[in-house]
């Protein structure tokens, strides 16, 4: 495909304005998944892509992976969790800003072409999890062992003899708009903790 100078050089500026929008976005929605887990006294665990894989490592050829590995925040889960209590949760948010590239949304052979995904309106997946009451064991183990919650957003569903959770999707423009939303949906499910060990 042969490209005009000028071409080239609007091309070049939207790049740069898309990154600079991108990293003014990550400055803001980034401390507002802490300040929603912080809420219910649950600390950072740890983060990583769901669609594709992390950019590569230095000694990988670029070229060789897909450029969607190169925007890991796409599609990505934060984990946090809330275990030196006699009320543990686990809180996976997942930011979903583009979910037309999401598994089971798109092609699953080869990598997504940009100019064919359809819109789809991002969101922020929550999914919440707590112990069944009476039950001592580490909620991160238990946590791991099971899937995601299922049926209608808000149904409990028991995940194990040990773990119940709930699943919702909050529209991303609400959540910025109106973060206390997100928490009060929350709260429907988890609440501070009653008792610290």
């Amino acid at each position: 495909m042969d490209v005009s100078h000028e071409q080239a050089t609007v091309l070049v500026n939207q790049v740069q304005r898309s990154h600079r929008l991108l990293a003014g976005f990550y400055q803001r929605i980034l401390p507002s998944l802490d300040d929603i887990s912080a809420n219910f006294g649950a600390h950072f665990w740890y983060w990583s892509p769901i669609a594709f894989d992390r950019p590569c490592m230095g000694s990988t050829k670029p070229s060789r992976k897909w450029g969607w590995d190169y925007l890991p925040l796409v599609a990505s889960q934060f984990l946090y969790v809330r275990s030196d209590t006699t009320d543990p949760v686990f809180i996976e948010l997942r930011l979903h800003t583009d979910p037309a590239i999401l598994p089971g949304q798109r092609s699953p052979k080869g990598e997504p072409a940009p100019a064919n995904l359809p819109d789809a309106e991002p969101a922020l997946r929550i999914y919440l999890y707590w112990l069944v009451p009476g039950s001592s064991v580490d909620i991160k183990s238990e946590w791991e062992e099971v899937e995601h919650p299922g049926g209608e957003a808000d149904s409990v569903s028991r995940l194990s003899e040990n773990l119940w959770g709930t699943w919702m999707d909050i529209p991303l423009a609400n959540h910025i708009v109106a973060p206390q939303e997100t928490i009060a949906r929350i709260s429907k499910h988890i609440s501070l903790p009653t008792s610290v060990s």
